[in-house]
């Protein structure tokens, strides 16, 4: 095994850290709880040490050089792994199973069914963070995450739980007195609509998508009206509300569909290769309490008339 290069103090590096994110070393002063003068001596003898220019300093303020900014994203990534590693092993963690979900899949259908989990495995406590954003696993910003996509996310391990059906739906006093038994029908109604204008397969989406699938051919397709929703779970609200025919994500949907709140209208679903999946680390898979939220979920996406 070859020797390790011999690294520069941890207390001059957290100080760089700290002077890095904040841009002033009086601030990463306060943070740290040292003087201003510790923190400029620190970094100073991070950069004898290294032979490097890290800040330029001026009157009231440092300003990171090229080589600082190359620096401070190693030593913040380096700062978040040993901090997992310190979280890993911190009495009461090993309890915890962290889930990170999209909104609309953690409110709409896997908070329904989750409670069925705890009940299964009172051993854990379960912290679910809904976000929009990609929790990164391997800086232990979460156990497993549930994403959507066309999947198969090279390095991890990930397993395909529901495939993707959008079917409208709406409540059923919104189709009394109004005809709507045909795809073309709907361009009489009032669409609600979900934004995709950031994902990558966007043209694969949305109403547009549905009524080409369809076969419908009318000019008005190309100029869809009807509301906006940033979130799927958003979009589905405002059809439970009367407003109008979302197009939605059918296992989104199951739960008010089964209940009788939402019906489909229409006997059309626009399906694509775009899939609800469970990802975790490949050095994780065969941890105790991931492989039982693993095979918890894909029972219930399995199960589940709803999804499909």
């Amino acid at each position: 095994m070859s020797e390790r290069r011999p690294t520069p103090p941890l207390v001059a590096l957290r100080a760089f850290d700290a002077a890095a994110r904040l841009g002033s070393f009086r601030e990463a002063a306060e943070e740290l709880g040292v003087t201003p003068g510790a923190v400029s001596r620190h970094i100073k003898a991070l950069e004898m040490r290294l032979g490097l220019r890290l800040f330029d300093r001026f009157n009231r303020s440092v300003r990171l050089t090229a080589d600082g900014r190359r620096l401070a994203q190693g030593v913040a990534d380096a700062f978040e792994r040993l901090e997992a590693a310190l979280d890993a092993v911190r009495p009461g963690r090993s309890r915890q199973l962290r889930i990170s979900a999209l909104p609309s899949l953690a409110g709409k259908w896997l908070s329904p069914r989750l409670h069925r989990f705890s009940e299964a495995n009172p051993d854990l406590d379960l912290i679910v963070f809904a976000e929009d954003r990609l929790a990164d696993l391997s800086n232990g910003e979460a156990d497993v995450a549930l994403r959507y996509g066309e999947g198969p996310y090279p390095g991890q391990v990930a397993r395909r739980l529901m495939s993707e059906r959008l079917i409208p739906v709406c409540v059923p006093s919104f189709v009394a007195g109004r005809r709507l038994n045909r795809p073309a029908d709907l361009l009489d109604a009032v669409l609600i609509h979900e934004t995709w204008h950031d994902l990558p397969f966007a043209d694969r989406m949305g109403w547009k998508a549905w009524f080409e699938s369809a076969g419908v051919d009318d000019p008005r397709v190309r100029h869809l009206r009807g509301p906006h929703f940033s979130h799927s779970h958003l979009a589905l609200e405002a059809a439970l509300s009367g407003r109008g025919v979302a197009l939605t994500s059918a296992p989104l949907a199951a739960d008010d569909l089964r209940e009788g709140r939402l019906i489909q209208p229409v006997d059309h679903a626009l399906t694509n290769n775009l899939a609800y999946w469970a990802v975790v680390l490949p050095e994780r898979a065969d941890e105790p309490k991931l492989r039982r939220f693993l095979n918890w979920i894909e029972a219930e996406a399995r199960d589940d008339p709803g999804v499909g």
